[in-house]
């Protein structure tokens, strides 16, 4: 039997997503609340990443044209980074809530709540960098 890889087209399966419930930190107890993820092999987080390592080349190629040293990232601007690639890989969430009202998934509501709850963030990049949770689509 040969391999088809058509079947086995990860990129795809991984655009389709993978959802899983969050767990809450310090205590693997289930959250009631759905992330549906993308993979990390899907075309638009590839893209993203290809977009951001052209971001970095320019902002070097800047600094050395000045004569300066690269700069390196701050602190605020690794976390900007990170929130931003986890709210990229969010295809859709359920189960959110903040006072008892449900939080609708939109890239403002998941920048705010990645950024203030670092946990969520990353069992997001964890699902999402795990192929195998996007073997079965």
């Amino acid at each position: 039997m040969a391999l088809d890889l058509t079947k086995n087209d990860l990129s795809a399966k991984a655009e389709i997503g993978y959802e899983f419930e969050l767990k809450l930190p310090d205590s693997e107890e289930d959250s009631g609340a759905f992330v549906t993820v993308r993979g990390a092999e899907s075309k638009s987080v590839k893209a993203y990443q290809r977009l951001k390592f052209k971001e970095y080349q320019a902002r070097n190629n800047a600094a050395k044209k000045r004569n300066k040293d690269v700069d390196d990232f701050s602190i605020d601007e690794a976390e900007e980074l990170a929130v931003e690639a986890a709210v990229g890989r969010i295809k859709d969430w359920k189960g959110i809530s903040e006072s008892g009202k449900d939080v609708p998934f939109t890239k403002e509501n998941a920048t705010r709540i990645l950024t203030e709850h670092s946990w969520i963030r990353e069992q997001i990049m964890e699902a999402s960098n795990d192929l195998i949770n996007f073997q079965g689509n």
